[in-house]
């Protein structure tokens, strides 16, 4: 029984391993004004587990002006869309997006 109970945990131990695959702006990059969705497709390379999905919006020089996190549920070898629905603020040049297992 121990036995049984130590290679559930180990078992446990490997969990999802999520990549970002594609970020899209609606409406374009030149859209980064104001009320905006920006989607994060990610993948899961992984065991099935909770994901967490991090967009930045950076000025030109590279200073995050807004960072988001979102978590979600994501099976073995499955691909996603988290929609971040954001304020962009003023002088947003550019979108960063990661994910990492929650």
């Amino acid at each position: 029984m121990t036995l049984a109970t130590g290679l559930a945990g180990c078992s446990a131990l490997s969990g999802p391993e999520p990549t970002v695959v594609d970020t899209e702006v609606d409406e374009g990059i030149d859209a980064l004004i104001g009320d905006t969705d920006i989607f994060v497709t990610v993948r899961n390379d992984g065991a099935a587990g909770t994901v967490s999905v991090t967009l930045e919006l950076l000025d030109g020089e590279g200073t995050v002006l807004l960072d988001e996190t979102q978590t979600t549920d994501m099976d073995a070898d499955e691909r996603k869309r988290v929609t971040f629905s954001v304020d962009v603020p003023e002088g947003t040049e550019d979108v960063r997006a990661s994910a990492s297992a929650a």
